[in-house]
């Protein structure tokens, strides 16, 4: 089966390389390298420059490593904390478990038994019925769905129009799409799901009754296939033990000094001989001049930075028009997982304004003690929903109105909150990349493409879009071109 070459990844396979995977390379001469954001892709990105023997500096705006994964400590009980961005992988994610296994980050599956998961009927809330999904139980789903869809449930019906596509067919790896994916990018999930037979009820189970869902009708099936459901076909998402902002913390600590917080960059000025970019901190301007530039920073972040010469009209095109995910989420501190008494999870999927119900920490330990956090994780493409729009005080009211549909009683356990949203984060200004239909063919190939001694990294430039995978690859992908270059 044919694939296409996607990013121009480097030849060599991943597998049986142990890290670093510069001493793979053979670097002739050593340069001089900025690198723009200190997120996982630039961190992947300096990482393995320095180990070929390069000479890296990493300029990040913000006082702290990760960029869009962060993990929220601050303001909460002793032994809690809520990851506010990635939060999942899987052992599918060769390039990050390179990295875990290498600095020992702990992991477990979600489905251990000191995770959250593995307790509890599911829950759903949806067209203004809670519903109770148990083992052996029957559920009247209120959508028109056939005799089968309803026999087979939200979780089935997956199983039946989706992860079926995947038997006997090539899987995406290293940056390369086989041909049969890349046949889906002309068209949303949704509609990849009705024409194998998929119901219009159907359609809406996906769409509401699943994580990836808030994608479905949106983005293209091609990147929902690759980066959602590819990524956890026939294996247990994971999480981090300690909070997913462990592994950017165990990089930055390595790279030291070569990291400099406080920089924003402001312009990249490309000449015949280097790079210079002009970085801004605590007031005042400097200069810093490097043989080459990686930008691991996102596109609407891009679009304040000067460049100079100007992107080619191609590439400038893709950095203005490539659309973000919007995201909110709310966080409430619990005192008691009272939900465990009802004998259900905390987790549920809903098509309420709060989206998605998660329990948080992914995982449980003795130090967090009876406490626990009920996260409302909105996802929206285009009009916002109402908690959006409102003051903080009214935001939190609502919340917990919506959150009390799903666990009633919540309010009686309640103790504190924090919230994040993303489009609101200047260093971010959304979640993670939104490739509609058409844009994996015609844009990915050019966000990741590189521009005289500029290269580009980021979840964005990869066909991982919106993983922590994509993220990892994206950097390695452009450490090599410059080591390579």
């Amino acid at each position: 089966m044919k694939r296409r070459d996607f990013l121009r990844t480097s030849a060599v396979a991943t597998s049986g390389l142990a890290l670093p995977w510069s001493a793979a390379l053979a670097s002739i001469t050593s340069r001089r390298v900025v690198i723009l954001g200190a997120g996982l892709a630039g961190l992947a990105a300096a990482w393995e420059l320095v180990q070929a023997g390069h000479e890296v500096v990493v300029l990040e705006a913000q006082t702290r490593p990760g960029g869009r994964v962060l993990t929220l400590r601050e303001g909460f009980a002793p032994g809690l904390f809520a990851e506010a961005g990635a939060m999942f992988f899987t052992d599918h994610a060769q390039y990050l478990m390179r990295l875990v296994q290498h600095f020992g980050i702990p992991y477990e599956s979600i489905f251990a038994p000191s995770l959250p998961y593995a307790h509890g009927d599911a829950l759903f809330h949806l067209q203004g019925r809670r519903l109770r999904v148990t083992p052996d139980g029957d559920v009247d789903w209120p959508y028109e769905l056939t005799a089968e869809e309803r026999k087979l449930g939200p979780f089935g019906i997956v199983n039946k129009y989706l992860f079926s596509a995947f038997a006997g067919m090539d899987a995406p790896v290293s940056g390369t799409l086989p041909d049969w994916l890349l046949e889906q990018d002309d068209k949303t999930l949704l509609e990849f799901a009705a024409e194998r037979g998929a119901s219009p009820g159907a359609q809406k189970m996906i769409r509401h009754g699943n994580w990836f869902g808030a994608r479905s009708d949106t983005a293209s099936a091609a990147s929902t296939l690759t980066a959602d459901l590819a990524a956890i076909q026939d294996v247990a998402p994971l999480a981090f033990v300690g909070g997913s902002d462990v592994l950017p913390r165990a990089m930055a600590s390595q790279l030291g000094q070569r990291i400099r917080y406080g920089a924003e960059a402001v312009r990249i000025e490309q000449g015949r001989e280097n790079v210079e970019v002009v970085v801004r901190s605590v007031g005042r301007q400097d200069r810093v001049v490097a043989d080459r530039v990686v930008c691991a920073i996102p596109f609407p972040v891009l679009r304040d930075i000067e460049v100079a010469p100007a992107l080619s009209p191609a590439k400038q095109a893709v950095v203005n028009g490539l659309q973000y995910h919007c995201v909110t989420r709310v966080f409430l501190q619990m005192r008691q997982r009272f939900w465990e008494n009802e004998g259900v999870a905390g987790n549920a999927s809903t098509d309420l304004a709060i989206g998605e119900v998660q329990q948080q920490p992914p995982i449980r330990t003795q130090a967090q003690g009876d406490r626990a956090i009920l996260e409302a994780h909105a996802r929206w493409d285009g009009e916002p929903p109402a908690l959006e729009g409102m003051a903080e005080d009214e935001r939190l009211h609502y919340v917990l109105e919506e959150m009390a549909k799903v666990h009633p009683g919540v309010g009686r356990y309640f103790e504190g909150w924090q919230s994040k949203n993303w489009q609101g984060d200047r260093w971010a200004r959304g979640a993670y990349s939104l490739y509609r239909p058409g844009q994996i063919s015609s844009w990915l190939p050019e966000a990741s493409r590189q521009e005289g001694r500029i290269h580009f990294a980021g979840e964005h430039t990869s066909i991982f879009n919106t993983t922590m995978e994509g993220a990892v690859e994206s950097g390695v992908r452009a450490a090599r071109e410059i080591d390579e270059g």
